[in-house]
């Protein structure tokens, strides 16, 4: 809860600190005093915008602080700093902070309420969180929620998905070129060193009649009939008769039998290529061919063989991958759907439980209003489905109806003082389990008086059983309500205007109870209504 406020520097104030306890803090004064500046200060603290400048006239600077109590925590504290002539600063627990992590770190520990700031109750989500808190379907609206993320996570990737597929010059059609050329590539069959094999084929066909010829005349050279291989023999005759007569031919004899049996082996050689040695048109067609292939796929896929296989592999790896994109979208979009269809049911489980507490918080909250002086205002929730969203399929709206009229919108008929009291209607009917610890209502007591007023300060004494309430009000009949009453003063001191704030004793809550019910003039009357209103069990 709120347990300290400084201000310094801010507005029409000088320095002021403020402290605060549990239960009902009733806050008075004249009218223009400065009352509601205390309450737009708590605004600033939580995150709120500033209208022109907050400084105080010729100071450099205003500095705003709450203290705040924490479970299990030192507490939290916010600041801001407002520059004459910069933008401000806030900080949380003297770190510094952006606004709205200013605004979500106060968040938990206050609202504030004024017959011209009950925005929350023309906010769309608002009435279906009331209703949910109020049925205690919190919990299972959250788990609903793990569920509705999880679907809008997998929605935000099908469709970024579905983009980058589409972003390919359009996936199918690429699809088909990569399938085109893989199927070109794959019938083509190429092998490494199939060219330069085949060039050397192609070459020997190409001159196949001179080849032929050499191997005749070879071979005829080396023939028995007068050839080399009969010159041999003669030699070797000659070496045998050297060796014999006494000089040493061994080594002389050695070399001749090696090259004998080296020129028959090349004799064999030319024969059988003579006898193989043949011209294959059809085959010196297919080997131009499977060459003009060749060149061709290099022109289109690659410098080189193990080029044009390499962007085999890499289509392969394209096309596995698009095939894979494709069969993951169909896998996410059943997902989705399964998830949905999952969602739908639990949607339609949640909607009715909301359905059963509808008539339970309408009459909870009627009997509130009729505390409060509203007797004769219907209030209404209506439920209208909805596509699935973060809260389900229900679209909760809050009504009110003027004696005679059908309900409408709470905006289009209620005044400020029937807002922020339908606004504390709400809050008693949820005391038990609204987490908010502090509660701020900015005149509340707006265009009423009398016994309704007194009727208001009874239900704020109630909600202050169990929270925090602190309450701006210029009636009496409230005033008598509060366990801690302060009063704001505006003098003009040095011909500069100066509020003060001060908490009343019980002799001076008395006066001031007296000043609220008779004005200007104090009389005995007035005073000794005041004690008894000062006296009297709440």
């Amino acid at each position: 809860m709120l347990r300290e406020l400084r201000l310094h520097h801010y507005a029409i104030i000088t320095d002021l600190v403020i402290t605060f306890q549990e239960g009902l803090t009733v806050i008075t004064g004249e009218t223009g005093a400065g009352k509601s500046i205390l309450v737009e200060a708590i605004a600033l603290l939580l995150g709120g915008k500033s209208e022109g400048t907050p400084v105080r006239y010729s100071e450099e600077e205003a500095v705003l602080e709450a203290r705040f109590d924490e479970e299990n925590s030192d507490g939290l504290i916010l600041r801001r700093v407002f520059s004459a002539q910069s933008k401000s600063r806030a900080y949380i627990n003297g770190a510094f902070a952006s606004l709205s992590v200013l605004k979500q770190a106060g968040q938990p520990f206050v609202e504030i309420h004024g017959q011209h700031d009950q925005t929350c109750l023309t906010d769309a989500n608002y009435p279906i969180s009331i209703l949910d808190a109020y049925g205690k379907l919190s919990g299972q609206r959250e788990q609903y929620l793990v569920g509705f993320q999880k679907r809008a996570d997998l929605l935000n990737e099908i469709i970024a998905l579905k983009k980058e597929l589409s972003s390919r010059d359009n996936s199918r059609r690429q699809e088909d070129f990569i399938s085109y050329q893989l199927s070109e590539i794959e019938k083509a069959d190429l092998k490494i060193g199939e060219e330069e094999s085949l060039q050397k084929e192609e070459q020997g066909l190409r001159n196949w009649e001179t080849i032929l010829f050499c191997v005749s005349q070879g071979s005829a050279l080396l023939s028995d009939e007068g050839g080399v291989l009969s010159q041999i023999g003669n030699i070797e005759q000659q070496l045998k008769t050297l060796n014999h007569v006494g000089s040493d031919a061994d080594s002389e004899i050695g070399l001749l039998n090696t090259a004998l049996i080296n020129l028959k082996e090349l004799a064999l050689l030319l024969r059988d290529r003579a006898c193989h040695l043949s011209f294959d048109p059809e085959r010196q067609q297919a080997v131009t061919e499977r060459l003009y292939l060749i060149q061709n796929m290099k022109k289109k896929y690659g410098d080189s063989i193990e080029a044009i296989l390499d962007l085999k592999e890499t289509l392969q790896a394209n096309l596995s991958e698009l095939a894979e994109q494709g069969a993951r979208l169909s896998e996410m979009e059943q997902t989705f759907s399964e998830i949905s269809e999952s969602l739908t049911k639990e949607a339609f489980a949640l909607s009715k439980k909301r359905n059963a507490q509808i008539i339970p918080l309408e009459k909870k909250v009627k009997e509130e209003l009729n505390l409060l002086g509203m007797e004769k205002t219907q209030f209404v929730i209506s439920n209208q489905s909805k596509e699935l969203s973060q809260d389900g399929m229900d679209q909760i709206a809050f009504r009110i109806a003027l004696p005679g009229e059908s309900p409408q919108a709470i905006t289009k008929i209620a005044s400020g003082g029937e807002l922020s009291r339908l606004m504390l209607a709400l809050k008693i009917a949820l005391s038990d389990i609204d987490p908010v610890p502090t509660y701020i209502f900015d005149e509340v007591d707006a265009g009423v008086g009398g016994a309704v007023a007194e009727r208001i300060g009874k239900r704020l004494s109630v909600l202050s059983q169990r929270h925090q309430v602190l309450c701006i009000t210029h009636l009496h009949q409230i005033a008598r309500f509060a366990d801690h009453h302060y009063v704001v003063r505006k003098k003009t001191d040095q011909k500069r205007v100066e509020t003060s704030i001060q908490k009343l004793s019980k002799d001076e809550r008395v006066s001031e109870l007296a000043r609220m019910l008779g004005g200007v003039e104090i009389t005995s009357a007035t005073l000794s209504l005041a004690e008894e209103l000062a006296r009297k069990e709440n």
